[in-house]
């Protein structure tokens, strides 16, 4: 037995699917379409939790999902939930999906919302205005959900439900029934002819050209009647003012009791004038992310890291070291394993724990309400640059790590502003990349000050001495961040006037009331995410770590190992000084400089330590570079070519190896026309002066 969960955006429906699946679910993908699909079990029931949608019309790729699912899927009924204190928004869709006739539940969940609001809702009378089985829940509290499990079990019939949409309407109806005839579509016929009037591009799709045609003609002249009889200013708009005159006698027929004062709106309310500021509520987020940021890459984040990294190369390499030579491995295929396949997966598993508690606590934020009003608050601002409200959380975690940033881009609707999303990504600074400013900026600016205050004051008789220096390192890491954020928004500028132009740049977004978090899924999300991270982007690092390997310990030949005396005879030498003319314009046109650059294409952290073995050591990279080269080559790697993980990242959100390339080439060649400019302009003036 099979059903599909369906629901508006945040009705609490992955509550519901969470706590009824208990831990039996898995992630899965439509056949031909990109969108996952969650599966649960609850005893012999399959349960398959569809994207949020306001209606069985997509709107976005996520929504077109539940089109898909209804036309293509073999489900034996449908849970509808709907929020008990949005029923007027949320039962447009049930109206829809009551249109189908397939066996329905509608679930009425936060029932305990609707409580300490002052309301009462009369199900039974929603159940017999409906046509179907109306059950009470809070995923709260569990109120109602056994009940629900116990229904489910059985598949209640109930008939389809029927509004009238008038004549000119209903004649439409008939004449696009009668062309549904020969198609093979397990759909009412009914039901298919309301969606092809309503605009439902996905199930027009489905008949072939003649028909479609003829179907088309019969949606114009009906629209043309529509509007010369003023019944409507459009055909959708006639079937949409049918369905909501139904619902208003509905919801006017069930809720009993308000009472005059809504404390709890009243409380979100008040709450909302200092979130959504346009400046009190930047400063909150601000401080907000700093404490998640602090949290997740230096408190918590930080110790498990580095317990995962002292385990491995402390405990785990030691010990398969002693093990292996034991049982027969030696020589080549030892190394392989231990630098090349244990160095990719410890590469991985390094990040888990901060790209984990991330998403925990971005969960648990998202959980709050909070971020609903964050995404309102700034979306004025991105949409100046082709954006909208929701990129600004991806964005700002692309400042921790670009792979849980790209992740956090399913949560933007429309795909093109997904994509464009995405494409900007790789320019936000990640914290990989900080080895790298600190290893050059570190040798080369933090020996001249910007600002140095050294002065003895007497306060009430008391001696003290102030001590405040500020380098140029300083001054470099902040422009570097600046320079990041710039090439992001300029290049979504860039994309939202050529290959996104077409894009909506739609911002609709559910405002629910603030809640408490619940953390049974916040961990559901954290548990997801970090499964993706490791199956999907770990493949991609383990597969590079290995090739990098090759590179750097097989000489040029192909057939000895290099020692650390003639590592400039390796593959990667000589790979890396065919590639060094390259970047001699923009100042680091050495081998080793460029070895660093290919080794920082599997992971940025990387490139720092490559760097000083390469240079025999850190004072040496330091003198390899002037100061204006310098900056140029962490400009470059500021801006050059997304880490092997972001890559795979990438691949899997974008579902294209089309965008996955572009990215590449795109960002390689911005980074390489502003690290040209900075070091042949700084060149300029250097010798001018």
């Amino acid at each position: 037995m099979k059903y599909l969960l369906v629901g508006n955006p945040n009705v609490g429906k992955s509550s519901l699917f969470n706590i009824i699946t208990s831990s039996f679910a898995h992630v899965g993908n439509w056949s031909g379409v990109t969108v996952e699909k969650t599966i649960g079990k609850s005893g012999d029931v399959d349960i398959i939790d569809l994207p949020g949608t306001y209606s069985v019309c997509p709107s976005s790729e996520d929504e077109g999902v539940v089109s898909y699912a209804l036309l293509n899927e073999h489900y034996n009924g449908l849970i509808n939930v709907v929020d008990a204190t949005h029923l007027k928004r949320n039962l447009y869709l049930s109206v829809q999906l009551l249109e189908l006739g397939a066996p329905l539940y509608l679930v009425v969940n936060m029932i305990d919302e609707v409580d300490r609001s002052g309301m009462i809702i009369d199900t039974e009378k929603i159940s017999k205005h409906l046509g179907c089985t109306v059950i009470k829940t809070s995923a709260r509290t569990k109120k109602g959900i056994d009940e629900l499990k116990l229904r489910i079990k059985d598949v209640v019939v109930n008939k389809p439900l029927k509004l009238e949409y008038g004549d000119i309407i209903s004649q439409a109806i008939d004449k696009i029934k009668q062309l549904l005839r020969a198609d093979r579509i397990h759909l009412r016929r009914s039901f298919l002819a309301i969606q092809i009037l309503e605009g439902n591009e996905s199930i027009l799709n489905l008949m072939d050209l003649n028909k479609k045609e003829a179907i088309q003609t019969i949606i114009e002249e009906t629209e043309q009647e529509i509007i010369k009889n003023k019944i409507a200013l459009s055909l959708k708009g006639a079937i949409f003012n049918v369905r909501r005159k139904f619902i208003e006698e509905v919801i006017s027929d069930c809720l009993i009791k308000e009472k005059e004062f809504n404390r709890v709106k009243h409380f979100n309310n008040k709450i909302d004038t200092y979130i959504t500021h346009p400046v009190l509520g930047l400063i909150i987020f601000l401080g907000v992310l700093l404490f998640i940021y602090f949290l997740t890459f230096d408190m918590l984040g930080f110790v498990l890291s580095d317990l995962m990294d002292t385990f491995i190369q402390d405990s785990l390499t030691p010990f398969l070291a002693n093990i292996l030579p034991h049982i027969g491995i030696q020589g080549a295929l030892l190394s392989l394993i231990l630098d090349g396949i244990l160095g990719g997966v410890a590469g991985v598993l390094v990040f888990v724990p901060q790209v984990a508690i991330l998403f925990f606590l971005l969960a648990i934020l998202e959980g709050t309400g909070y971020m609903a009003r964050v995404a309102i608050m700034l979306d004025t601002l991105l949409s100046k640059f082709g954006l909208n409200g929701k990129s600004i959380v991806p964005l700002v975690t692309g400042f921790g790590c670009n792979v849980p940033a790209i992740l956090a881009t399913r949560t933007i609707v429309d795909k093109k502003e997904r994509i464009l999303t995405i494409l900007i990504l790789p320019f936000m600074s990640c914290s990989a990349r900080i080895p790298i400013y600190a290893l050059i900026a570190g040798n080369l600016f933090s020996n001249s000050y910007l600002v140095r205050i050294y002065e003895t004051v007497n306060v009430f008789g008391a001696t003290f001495t102030i001590n405040f220096k500020m380098t140029y390192m300083s001054l470099v890491m902040i422009s570097l961040y600046v320079i990041g954020v710039l090439v992001a928004l300029v290049s979504a500028k860039l994309f939202s006037l050529s290959i996104f132009k077409d894009a909506s740049n739609t911002f609709i977004l559910e405002v629910p009331p603030y809640r408490i978090p619940r953390l049974r899924n916040a961990y559901q999300q954290m548990k997801n995410m970090s499964i993706h991270f490791i199956e999907k982007a770990g493949k991609l690092i383990l597969v590079g770590t290995i090739v990098i390997w090759f590179l750097s310990y097989i000489g040029h030949n192909g057939t000895n190992f290099v020692t650390d005396v003639s590592r400039d005879q390796s593959l990667l030498a000589m790979i890396s000084g065919f590639f060094a003319p390259l970047f001699s314009p923009l100042g680091f046109g050495t081998w080793q400089a460029t070895s660093g650059l290919i080794v920082g294409f599997l992971a940025k952290e990387f490139v720092a330590s490559s760097m000083i073995v390469v240079y025999d050591g850190a004072l040496n990279v330091s003198s390899a570079f002037t100061l204006i080269s310098a900056y140029s080559f962490m400009v470059f790697s500021l801006l050059y070519v997304p880490c092997l993980a972001a890559v795979g990242a990438i691949k899997q959100e974008t579902g294209s190896w089309k965008w996955t390339l572009f990215s590449i080439g795109f960002s390689f060649t911005i980074a390489y026309l502003i690290s040209l400019l900075i070091y042949q302009i700084g060149s300029f003036f250097i010798a001018l002066g």
